[in-house]
């Protein structure tokens, strides 16, 4: 299995970073048995594959918690493992089962890799209805004023319709405001919810209803008389942790939900979750993350800088380390519907992206760490059935991704350019460095990009208002692909503004499938790859890999930072385990 070969790799560095008290000379492996009937390896340690529960488990966020109600503004982020969704990843298809998925880059669209979680099971009877079955038993946290009364489904309408209403939430301002929301939700008996949709929409109201909409207990928005709730006591969630304590700039505590009714899909003796608790340090710095985690005060660590990564490994061998394709890409998006602009000519567009070495950038830039084709489709197990690799794509595609300045200064003259022309790019401040290695390789065919460095808030006000003149640096969630956000007209994600038949002609027949037909999907993102590559929409940037680290004592995560839709982030907390006496031995 994956998870017996991974322990393998690890043990040889285990030996001898460990604490061992061993019997013998250490020249034949040995198993013991402790008093509990528990396998254990020659390091006196349990064998990893024994499901363990206790300890706690330490990770780190990045800044403050903003809202602690999704209905109080568009960071729902904060209530992953609070809050939970009717439908989630099929843990048993990850890295600790089958592996058919490693849960970096979600279930791209294909809703075989989903399963029930709230619900037991979900159907679409006809072309306009979504029907979900809840799971029997739920309870709401055991804390006034809901007291761990049963979930039912007049819960998850209220749910539904406050997701889709609320002026300030995610999912109004994603699909509400561009009419794809549901028309109606009701409850046909306690365990029963039906959504009635646009059958234009079905498919995506599917998975975004299923996957992507966190539930609150009603009684804790009605014990603030209604208004959405402000306060971490206030929370009330079915999750399998429960938040005790949050202290600004500095940490999030949770405790182990006792009466949460999940048991383990591949132990399923086994009530969820394992550990007694997880902590969250909020540590904005890298620095401080990487010194936090080389000291053992996190679990594990997310990634950017290769470099970083190469030092980590180098000072401590005995630390596990993932390198995955980034599910979420970076590129330049001209604005396309402004006649007046140059981008509109596709000449331009090929001379902008003939310009750009981005060979040298994966190269020298990112020390070989990142793909040359990230887009549209990661190259994630999860993709294989629609990702065509570079050297396989059409040849202008893959003339796209070459460098010849000769051929982009022809381009440009023959667009009526010869001289080049200048434009700006709104951008954060924290972008301008690496953007400023494209400014140059687009000075030597005389094109004059300027940055427009924004502060963060300023930068998404300008993202969101879509208030840019020229163009705008900003990432496509690569990870949900089949939605096409950014080539699609009806999306707060189409940063050029891209508007062709074809396209939204494959939206329609994906959304179409979706839910209903793997295979239909694939086939017709499959097709429109090539396609959306030749038309050169953004200027294309490599897609920087992503490293995931961790130590030997948390078990049965694999890097399995995901587990369904982008909104899953923290499905894997539900499955992991942390083996206190291997911390504790290694001096931790």
């Amino acid at each position: 299995m994956v998870k017996k070969l991974l322990w393998l790799l690890i043990s040889s560095f285990m030996v001898l970073s460990l604490l061992i008290t061993s019997c013998g000379n250490g020249d034949t492996e040995e198993e013991a048995t402790d008093n509990s009937g528990t396998t254990q390896t020659e390091t006196g340690y349990a064998d990893p594959e024994t499901p363990k529960y206790g300890g706690t488990f330490i990770r780190f966020r990045q800044a403050d918690v903003t809202t602690w109600d999704y209905a109080a503004g568009r960071d729902m982020f904060t209530i992953f493992t609070m809050g939970e969704e009717l439908l989630g990843g099929d843990w048993k298809r990850g890295p600790a089962g089958t592996n058919e998925n490693d849960w970096a880059g979600g279930f791209a669209g294909f809703i075989s890799f989903l399963t029930g979680k709230l619900a037991e099971s979900w159907e679409m009877p006809d072309d306009s209805t979504l029907l979900y079955h809840l799971n029997k038993g739920i309870t709401w946290w055991d804390k006034a004023p809901a007291n761990g009364r049963e979930m039912v489904a007049d819960d998850i309408v209220w749910n539904i319709d406050r997701h889709f209403s609320s002026q300030l939430s995610y999912l109004y301002n994603s699909y509400t405001t561009v009419g794809k929301g549901p028309i109606k939700s009701e409850a046909l008996d306690d365990y029963t919810v039906k959504v009635t949709v646009d059958p234009l929409y079905q498919g995506l109201m599917a998975t975004v209803v299923g996957d992507f909409a966190w539930m609150i207990c009603p009684d804790a928005i009605e014990a603030n008389g209604g208004e959405p709730i402000t306060e971490y006591e206030q929370f009330i969630g079915t999750g399998p942790f429960m938040i005790t304590d949050y202290v600004p700039s500095s940490s999030i505590t949770y405790v182990r939900n006792p009466n949460y009714w999940m048991m383990d899909p591949l132990h399923p003796e086994n009530q969820l979750p394992y550990p007694d608790g997880c902590k969250e340090l909020i540590i904005a710095d890298t620095s401080s993350q990487q010194a936090a985690f080389r000291t053992g005060q996190l679990d594990m660590l997310n990634l950017a800088n290769w470099e970083d990564v190469d030092l980590m490994k180098e000072q401590h061998p005995e630390i596990i380390v993932k390198s995955v394709p980034n599910s979420s890409i970076s590129m330049i998006w001209p604005r396309l519907d402004n006649p007046d602009l140059p981008f509109t000519d596709i000449k331009i567009r090929y001379a902008m992206n003939l310009a750009v070495n981005q060979k040298e950038i994966q190269e020298d830039y990112y020390g070989g760490n990142a793909d040359m084709l990230g887009w549209p489709y990661p190259d994630l197990p999860v993709f294989s059935a629609v990702y065509t690799p570079l050297d396989e794509q059409p040849q202008i595609v893959q003339d796209l991704f070459g460098y010849d300045v000769e051929r982009a200064k022809e381009l440009l003259a023959e667009a009526g350019y010869p001289d080049g022309f200048k434009f700006t790019v709104d951008c954060a401040a924290q972008h301008s460095d690496y953007l400023s290695i494209y400014k140059e390789y687009l000075a030597a065919i005389g094109i004059d990009m300027e940055l427009s460095n924004l502060e963060w808030s300023v930068y998404m006000s300008v993202w969101m208002g879509q208030t840019y003149t020229d163009a705008l640096y900003a990432n496509d969630y690569v990870g949900n692909a089949y939605r096409m956000m950014c080539m699609s007209s009806a999306s707060i994600w189409n940063y050029s503004q891209w508007n062709h038949p074809r396209t939204e002609e494959a939206v329609q027949q994906i959304s179409e499938n979706l839910g209903k037909d793997d295979t239909k999907v694939a086939a017709v993102m499959k097709e429109i790859g090539p396609w959306e590559l030749e038309q050169a929409v953004p200027i294309y940037m490599p897609s920087p890999h992503m490293f995931v680290m961790w130590w030997p004592w948390l078990q049965n995560f694999y890097g399995a930072t995901g587990g369904g839709g982008y909104s899953n982030l923290d499905e894997y907390i539900n499955f992991i385990w942390i083996d206190k006496d291997m911390k504790i031995g290694m001096g931790y």
